[in-house]
Protein backbone atom coordinates (compact mmCIF):
# COMPACT_ATOMS: atom_id res chain seq x y z
CA UNK A 1 0.00 0.00 0.00
CA UNK A 2 1.19 3.55 0.42
CA UNK A 3 1.37 4.84 3.96
CA UNK A 4 5.12 4.50 4.37
CA UNK A 5 5.60 7.69 6.29
CA UNK A 6 4.22 5.65 9.17
CA UNK A 7 6.21 3.38 11.42
CA UNK A 8 6.16 -0.32 10.67
CA UNK A 9 6.23 -3.16 13.14
CA UNK A 10 9.02 -5.48 11.95
CA UNK A 11 7.58 -8.53 10.23
CA UNK A 12 8.95 -9.59 6.88
CA UNK A 13 5.81 -11.54 6.02
CA UNK A 14 3.03 -9.23 7.13
CA UNK A 15 4.03 -5.73 8.33
CA UNK A 16 1.65 -3.73 10.49
CA UNK A 17 1.66 -0.02 9.71
CA UNK A 18 1.04 2.57 12.42
CA UNK A 19 0.40 6.27 12.36
CA UNK A 20 3.24 8.25 13.95
CA UNK A 21 2.57 10.43 17.02
CA UNK A 22 -0.46 12.09 15.43
CA UNK A 23 -4.15 11.41 14.96
CA UNK A 24 -4.46 12.78 11.43
CA UNK A 25 -2.53 12.90 8.14
CA UNK A 26 -3.40 14.08 4.63
CA UNK A 27 -1.44 14.40 1.38
CA UNK A 28 -1.90 14.92 -2.33
CA UNK A 29 1.79 14.68 -3.26
CA UNK A 30 2.48 10.98 -3.55
CA UNK A 31 0.88 7.59 -3.18
CA UNK A 32 3.99 6.25 -1.43
CA UNK A 33 6.24 7.93 1.10
CA UNK A 34 9.03 5.41 1.19
CA UNK A 35 9.64 1.76 0.46
CA UNK A 36 6.87 0.13 -1.55
CA UNK A 37 5.76 -3.05 0.19
CA UNK A 38 3.15 -5.17 -1.61
CA UNK A 39 0.91 -6.07 1.36
CA UNK A 40 0.35 -5.06 4.94
CA UNK A 41 -2.26 -4.42 7.58
CA UNK A 42 -3.03 -0.94 8.95
CA UNK A 43 -4.02 0.03 12.49
CA UNK A 44 -5.80 3.24 11.46
CA UNK A 45 -8.47 4.37 8.98
CA UNK A 46 -7.74 5.55 5.47
CA UNK A 47 -9.52 7.35 2.62
CA UNK A 48 -7.81 6.80 -0.73
CA UNK A 49 -8.85 8.85 -3.76
CA UNK A 50 -7.13 7.52 -6.88
CA UNK A 51 -6.13 10.16 -9.45
CA UNK A 52 -5.39 7.83 -12.35
CA UNK A 53 -6.19 4.39 -13.70
CA UNK A 54 -3.66 1.81 -12.63
CA UNK A 55 -4.67 -1.83 -12.75
CA UNK A 56 -5.77 -3.67 -9.63
CA UNK A 57 -5.33 -3.33 -5.88
CA UNK A 58 -6.51 -5.65 -3.12
CA UNK A 59 -8.47 -5.04 0.09
CA UNK A 60 -8.53 -8.09 2.35
CA UNK A 61 -7.34 -10.12 -0.66
CA UNK A 62 -10.33 -9.14 -2.83
CA UNK A 63 -9.41 -7.45 -6.15
CA UNK A 64 -10.60 -3.90 -6.72
CA UNK A 65 -9.91 -1.72 -9.78
CA UNK A 66 -7.61 1.28 -9.48
CA UNK A 67 -9.68 3.92 -11.28
CA UNK A 68 -9.46 7.67 -11.60
CA UNK A 69 -11.79 9.55 -9.24
CA UNK A 70 -12.84 6.44 -7.34
CA UNK A 71 -12.47 6.52 -3.56
CA UNK A 72 -11.82 3.56 -1.28
CA UNK A 73 -12.28 3.50 2.48
CA UNK A 74 -10.02 1.12 4.39
CA UNK A 75 -10.71 0.30 8.01
CA UNK A 76 -8.48 -0.53 10.93
CA UNK A 77 -6.88 -4.00 10.72
CA UNK A 78 -7.69 -4.47 7.04
CA UNK A 79 -5.07 -5.75 4.63
CA UNK A 80 -4.24 -3.75 1.52
CA UNK A 81 -1.85 -4.21 -1.36
CA UNK A 82 -0.98 -2.74 -4.75
CA UNK A 83 1.28 -5.37 -6.36
CA UNK A 84 2.90 -3.09 -8.94
CA UNK A 85 6.31 -1.48 -9.22
CA UNK A 86 4.94 2.01 -9.99
CA UNK A 87 2.14 3.16 -7.70
CA UNK A 88 -0.77 5.26 -8.99
CA UNK A 89 -1.25 8.83 -7.81
CA UNK A 90 -3.76 9.42 -5.07
CA UNK A 91 -5.07 11.84 -2.49
CA UNK A 92 -4.83 10.19 0.91
CA UNK A 93 -6.37 10.91 4.31
CA UNK A 94 -5.50 8.77 7.32
CA UNK A 95 -6.65 9.07 10.91
CA UNK A 96 -6.40 7.17 14.17
CA UNK A 97 -9.05 5.13 15.96
CA UNK A 98 -9.35 7.97 18.48
CA UNK A 99 -10.22 10.41 15.68
CA UNK A 100 -12.61 7.88 14.10
CA UNK A 101 -14.43 7.47 17.43
CA UNK A 102 -15.32 11.18 17.35
CA UNK A 103 -17.41 10.68 14.21
CA UNK A 104 -20.83 10.42 15.78
CA UNK A 105 -23.00 9.50 12.80
CA UNK A 106 -23.30 5.68 12.69
CA UNK A 107 -24.09 5.64 8.96
CA UNK A 108 -20.76 7.38 8.25
CA UNK A 109 -18.81 5.00 10.46
CA UNK A 110 -20.39 2.11 8.53
CA UNK A 111 -18.60 3.29 5.41
CA UNK A 112 -15.45 1.67 6.84
CA UNK A 113 -17.14 -1.70 7.34
CA UNK A 114 -14.82 -4.58 6.35
CA UNK A 115 -17.81 -6.20 4.65
CA UNK A 116 -18.14 -3.46 2.03
CA UNK A 117 -14.90 -2.74 0.16
CA UNK A 118 -16.10 -1.57 -3.25
CA UNK A 119 -14.94 1.85 -4.41
CA UNK A 120 -17.18 4.91 -4.52
CA UNK A 121 -17.02 6.72 -7.88
CA UNK A 122 -17.25 10.52 -7.63
CA UNK A 123 -19.98 11.91 -9.92
CA UNK A 124 -18.52 14.19 -12.58
CA UNK A 125 -20.32 17.26 -11.27
CA UNK A 126 -18.87 16.64 -7.79
CA UNK A 127 -15.20 16.18 -8.67
CA UNK A 128 -14.40 19.88 -8.35
CA UNK A 129 -16.40 20.44 -5.12
CA UNK A 130 -14.79 17.36 -3.55
CA UNK A 131 -11.37 18.56 -4.67
CA UNK A 132 -12.02 21.89 -2.98
CA UNK A 133 -13.12 20.16 0.20
CA UNK A 134 -10.00 18.01 0.14
CA UNK A 135 -7.91 21.17 -0.32
CA UNK A 136 -9.48 22.64 2.82
CA UNK A 137 -8.67 19.44 4.73
CA UNK A 138 -5.09 19.46 3.45
CA UNK A 139 -4.63 23.16 4.24
CA UNK A 140 -5.94 22.79 7.77
CA UNK A 141 -3.76 19.73 8.35
CA UNK A 142 -0.65 21.56 7.16
CA UNK A 143 -1.30 24.79 9.08
CA UNK A 144 -3.45 25.03 12.22
CA UNK A 145 -4.45 21.35 12.44
CA UNK A 146 -7.51 22.20 14.53
CA UNK A 147 -9.04 18.86 15.51
CA UNK A 148 -12.62 20.10 15.66
CA UNK A 149 -12.42 21.72 12.24
CA UNK A 150 -10.79 18.64 10.72
CA UNK A 151 -13.58 16.51 12.18
CA UNK A 152 -16.15 18.86 10.61
CA UNK A 153 -14.44 18.66 7.23
CA UNK A 154 -14.12 14.87 7.39
CA UNK A 155 -17.77 14.53 8.40
CA UNK A 156 -18.74 16.60 5.34
CA UNK A 157 -16.40 14.57 3.10
CA UNK A 158 -17.83 11.26 4.32
CA UNK A 159 -21.40 12.52 4.01
CA UNK A 160 -20.82 13.13 0.31
CA UNK A 161 -19.28 9.66 -0.04
CA UNK A 162 -22.33 8.20 1.66
CA UNK A 163 -24.52 9.91 -0.94
CA UNK A 164 -22.34 8.63 -3.79
CA UNK A 165 -22.63 5.04 -2.64
CA UNK A 166 -25.46 2.59 -2.44
CA UNK A 167 -26.53 3.90 0.94
CA UNK A 168 -29.62 5.84 -0.14
CA UNK A 169 -32.17 3.85 1.82
CA UNK A 170 -34.07 5.99 4.30
CA UNK A 171 -33.99 4.36 7.71
CA UNK A 172 -34.56 5.55 11.21
CA UNK A 173 -31.51 6.74 13.13
CA UNK A 174 -31.88 3.99 15.71
CA UNK A 175 -31.74 1.38 12.93
CA UNK A 176 -28.47 2.89 11.68
CA UNK A 177 -27.09 2.65 15.20
CA UNK A 178 -28.30 -0.92 15.64
CA UNK A 179 -26.64 -2.05 12.43
CA UNK A 180 -23.38 -0.40 13.44
CA UNK A 181 -23.65 -2.06 16.87
CA UNK A 182 -24.28 -5.46 15.27
CA UNK A 183 -21.15 -5.07 13.14
CA UNK A 184 -19.16 -4.15 16.25
CA UNK A 185 -20.47 -7.19 18.11
CA UNK A 186 -19.78 -9.54 15.21
CA UNK A 187 -16.20 -8.29 14.90
CA UNK A 188 -15.74 -8.97 18.62
CA UNK A 189 -17.48 -12.34 18.98
CA UNK A 190 -17.51 -13.99 15.53
CA UNK A 191 -15.00 -16.67 16.59
CA UNK A 192 -17.24 -17.96 19.37
CA UNK A 193 -20.79 -16.88 18.49
CA UNK A 194 -22.26 -17.77 15.09
CA UNK A 195 -26.03 -17.48 15.71
CA UNK A 196 -28.34 -14.55 14.98
CA UNK A 197 -30.04 -15.15 18.34
CA UNK A 198 -26.89 -14.16 20.26
CA UNK A 199 -26.54 -10.78 18.51
CA UNK A 200 -30.24 -9.98 18.32
CA UNK A 201 -30.57 -10.66 22.04
CA UNK A 202 -27.97 -8.02 22.88
CA UNK A 203 -29.48 -5.50 20.47
CA UNK A 204 -33.03 -6.10 21.69
CA UNK A 205 -34.59 -7.23 18.41
CA UNK A 206 -35.74 -10.58 17.08
CA UNK A 207 -33.35 -12.44 14.75
CA UNK A 208 -35.87 -11.95 11.93
CA UNK A 209 -36.03 -8.17 12.40
CA UNK A 210 -32.29 -7.70 12.72
CA UNK A 211 -31.71 -9.70 9.51
CA UNK A 212 -34.34 -7.55 7.76
CA UNK A 213 -32.42 -4.40 8.72
CA UNK A 214 -29.11 -5.90 7.60
CA UNK A 215 -30.55 -7.01 4.25
CA UNK A 216 -31.96 -3.53 3.70
CA UNK A 217 -28.71 -1.78 4.56
CA UNK A 218 -26.10 -4.20 3.21
CA UNK A 219 -27.88 -6.97 1.35
CA UNK A 220 -26.66 -9.70 3.68
CA UNK A 221 -27.67 -11.56 6.86
CA UNK A 222 -25.86 -12.00 10.17
CA UNK A 223 -24.62 -15.44 9.13
CA UNK A 224 -23.37 -13.97 5.87
CA UNK A 225 -21.45 -11.24 7.70
CA UNK A 226 -19.94 -13.78 10.07
CA UNK A 227 -18.86 -15.99 7.16
CA UNK A 228 -17.26 -13.00 5.41
CA UNK A 229 -15.31 -12.08 8.52
CA UNK A 230 -14.22 -15.68 9.10
CA UNK A 231 -12.94 -15.82 5.52
CA UNK A 232 -11.09 -12.51 5.85
CA UNK A 233 -9.40 -13.62 9.06
CA UNK A 234 -8.61 -17.03 7.61
CA UNK A 235 -6.95 -15.42 4.57
CA UNK A 236 -4.98 -13.06 6.81
CA UNK A 237 -3.69 -15.93 8.93
CA UNK A 238 -2.86 -18.07 5.91
CA UNK A 239 -1.00 -15.18 4.31
CA UNK A 240 0.83 -14.53 7.56
CA UNK A 241 2.13 -18.15 7.52
CA UNK A 242 2.96 -18.29 11.21
CA UNK A 243 0.25 -20.80 12.14
CA UNK A 244 -0.54 -24.19 10.67
CA UNK A 245 -3.92 -24.77 9.05
CA UNK A 246 -4.96 -26.76 12.11
CA UNK A 247 -3.99 -23.93 14.45
CA UNK A 248 -5.86 -21.40 12.31
CA UNK A 249 -8.96 -23.60 12.36
CA UNK A 250 -8.98 -23.74 16.17
CA UNK A 251 -8.19 -20.04 16.48
CA UNK A 252 -11.26 -19.22 14.39
CA UNK A 253 -13.51 -21.48 16.42
CA UNK A 254 -13.81 -24.48 14.11
CA UNK A 255 -14.11 -27.84 15.83
CA UNK A 256 -11.56 -29.50 13.56
CA UNK A 257 -9.28 -28.85 10.61
CA UNK A 258 -11.39 -30.73 8.06
CA UNK A 259 -14.50 -28.66 8.90
CA UNK A 260 -12.48 -25.48 8.42
CA UNK A 261 -11.04 -26.75 5.13
CA UNK A 262 -14.52 -27.57 3.79
CA UNK A 263 -15.79 -24.13 4.84
CA UNK A 264 -12.85 -22.38 3.19
CA UNK A 265 -13.11 -24.34 -0.06
CA UNK A 266 -16.88 -23.82 -0.26
CA UNK A 267 -16.47 -20.05 -0.18
CA UNK A 268 -13.23 -19.61 -2.12
CA UNK A 269 -12.98 -22.60 -4.43
CA UNK A 270 -9.53 -23.38 -2.98
CA UNK A 271 -8.17 -25.39 -0.10
CA UNK A 272 -6.29 -23.45 2.60
CA UNK A 273 -3.04 -24.94 1.30
CA UNK A 274 -3.79 -23.84 -2.26
CA UNK A 275 -4.52 -20.31 -1.04
CA UNK A 276 -1.21 -20.17 0.84
CA UNK A 277 0.68 -21.34 -2.24
CA UNK A 278 -1.12 -18.83 -4.48
CA UNK A 279 -0.36 -15.89 -2.19
CA UNK A 280 3.26 -16.95 -1.71
CA UNK A 281 3.83 -17.07 -5.47
CA UNK A 282 2.29 -13.61 -6.02
CA UNK A 283 4.50 -11.72 -3.57
CA UNK A 284 7.02 -9.25 -4.90
CA UNK A 285 10.52 -10.37 -3.80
Amino acid sequence: MFFYIYSVKPNKDFPLHHLPATHFLATDQSTAFGEHMPSHRIDFYAIVWFLEDGGTHYIDFEPQPVQKHVIYLIGKNQVHSIPVASLPGAKVIAFSAAFFDQIREPFLRQLFSPFQNAGLPIPENMIEPMSQLFSLILLEHQQEADGDLLKTYITAFLTHLYRFGKHQQVTAENEDFRMFRVCQLIETHFREERTAAFYSGIIGLTPKRINEILRQKSGITISGLINQLLLVEAKRELYHRRLSVKEIAYKLGFSDQSYFARFFRKHTGMTPEQFKAKEASSRIP
